[in-house]
């Protein structure tokens, strides 16, 4: 069975995230792109556009002192978008992380446009302050 389009850029998109590729993950998503993560932690807000975006994950990712790590669990794809359903983790300066996130990426014309990230908030805002 063919995997849906939306399914292979939202695995994708991680896939260039976990191996470094900020360029890769910057031309997944839409010019107006939004990314919002609720929270009041360091790394919560809403990022508009894919630099911003990106440049939030290159923050979380410093911050984690590197060992952000994901294991996609599965992502679902239909027309609207797809599903994320992700473990994350990180150890670094006494702290851990450890959770379940959920994030929905609405896509149209083959780019992420909105991207809502909902991780264990308690855990996420604990980890990162």
């Amino acid at each position: 069975m063919t995997e849906h389009p939306n399914t292979t850029l939202a695995r994708t998109m991680v896939e260039a995230f976990s191996r470094g590729d900020l360029s890769a993950v910057r031309s997944a998503f839409a010019d107006d792109a939004v990314w919002d993560l609720p929270g009041r932690g360091a790394v919560a807000g809403e990022y508009i556009g894919p630099d911003a975006i990106v440049g939030f994950l290159a923050k979380a990712f410093e911050l984690s002192g590197g060992t952000l790590h994901l294991d996609v669990i599965d992502i679902l794809g239909s027309d609207w978008g797809a599903v994320q359903v992700q473990r994350v983790s990180a150890d670094h300066a006494g702290r851990t992380l450890d959770c379940i996130e959920v994030l929905a990426h609405q896509i149209v014309g083959g780019k992420i446009v909105r991207t809502h990230h909902r991780p264990d908030q308690q855990a996420i805002d604990a980890f990162f302050g």
